[in-house]
């Protein structure tokens, strides 16, 4: 959707919305990748040697189950059944705190930027845009910690 438009579209609910099948089609996967992503950090906790990036990592968990429960509150409004992440076992992110940390912000970045991309890639529905917007810039405020925890440290 043209950028410029979206204000003139968007006022009272104007313009083309994706069908609710359409939408949870998407959304979907997202939810998927959101449930995986939050068993690395949950295995990563387990794995992290008691400290401050332990303490960090776990202060950021209660924030992404809210992320998670809202995109599942979405895909139920759309009347598809959310993933609940049963079965779901976390990734291996590396041997030492430094490489699990860095496996970590590679993975959220790369969900981050997936979430950006899907809140312009249909006409979704204002609310679905504004989750999935949220849950963006949460995604980067995670990257910021981790970041700051590998002290912006590069993959080679």
């Amino acid at each position: 959707m043209f950028q410029a438009l979206r204000p003139l579209l968007n006022k009272g609910g104007a313009g083309f919305y994706a069908t609710r099948a359409e939408s949870a089609a998407r959304v979907m996967p997202i939810a998927e990748r959101h449930i995986d992503l939050f068993e690395d950090y949950r295995g990563a906790l387990e794995s992290l040697a008691p400290g401050e990036a332990r303490d960090r990592v776990a202060a950021l968990l209660p924030f992404f189950r809210t992320e998670m429960a809202k995109m599942s509150e979405t895909l139920l409004s759309y009347g598809a059944t959310p993933p609940n992440g049963m079965g779901r076992t976390p990734s291996d992110l590396g041997r030492t705190d430094a490489e699990r940390l860095m496996t970590l912000a590679d993975r959220e970045r790369a969900f981050a930027s997936d979430l950006r991309g899907e809140v312009d890639a249909i006409h979704h529905q204002e609310r679905t845009r504004a989750i999935l917007g949220h849950n963006a810039e949460a995604s980067d405020r995670r990257l910021d910690v981790l970041r700051d925890l590998t002290s912006g440290g590069r993959r080679g």
